[in-house]
């Protein structure tokens, strides 16, 4: 996670502009959803269901945050074209 974070403080400071920060926002929102996934596994097959309930949920809600961030990219980037599109012009 460590390493992400740098990553992405490496990427908003040469790429300045939300689409920067987006796609740091997602890179940390995979790393989150791919361990929920494993530890929601791993809770099922230690017989936990209480436990592998909540890792789903929270799976869920970090997929769907990675959803909102994908819309609000494909906005930022919509507009951004346009905003260079007008400049050419």
């Amino acid at each position: 996670m460590r390493g992400l974070i740098e990553e992405s403080e490496e990427l908003i400071e040469e790429q300045a502009g939300d689409a920067a920060l987006i796609c740091a926002a997602q890179k940390v929102e995979h790393y989150e959803i791919a361990a929920y996934s494993s530890l929601r596994f791993w809770a099922s097959l230690l017989d936990e269901p209480a436990a592998a309930r909540l890792l789903a949920q929270t799976f869920y809600e970090e997929k769907d945050t990675d959803q909102k961030l994908n819309d609000i990219a494909a906005i930022v980037i919509s507009l951004e074209e346009s905003k260079e599109h007008a400049e050419q012009e």
